[in-house]
């Protein structure tokens, strides 16, 4: 578990790139509207902003190193694919449900398995299968 600092710190760089996020949907947004409305004597906004945008990516890049969390290279996939990233966190806790289940079936095989093995080698070979404890013992 985290210190308590830690995390405090943790959150406070996350609010930040979250803001800086935000500042920087604003930007583009507002560089969109500008181009799409562009006149010859709005060039200087443009530059403007695109510059603006330019600082805002530099921050980012710079507040990235205070964040500890890891996202999966699939999760980040779902979302450039538009997808929701939900949908891939249910599919992986059923698909680990279904292999967990298999591989309890696995288990369960193997034992019972060992136990029919024990009785035939019991009734097989009496003499020299008196104590079946060798199999109980490799459990």
């Amino acid at each position: 578990m985290q210190p308590q600092k830690d995390q405090d710190s943790n959150s406070a760089s996350r609010q930040l790139l979250e803001n800086q996020l935000n500042d920087l949907l604003q930007n583009l947004f507002e560089l969109s509207v500008i181009v799409y409305d562009f006149q010859s004597a709005g060039n200087n906004r443009v530059w403007k902003k695109i510059n603006n945008i330019i600082e805002h990516y530099k921050e980012i890049e710079q507040l990235k190193d205070g964040l500890e969390e890891y996202i999966p290279e699939e999760v980040i996939n779902y979302v450039e694919q538009g997808r929701n990233p939900d949908i891939f966190t249910q599919k992986f806790v059923e698909r680990t449900a279904t292999e967990n289940q298999f591989t309890n079936g696995k288990i369960k095989a193997v034992d019972e398995f060992k136990q029919l093995l024990t009785k035939e080698f019991s009734q097989s070979f009496p003499d020299l299968y008196d104590n079946t404890d060798i199999f109980k013992s490799t459990t």
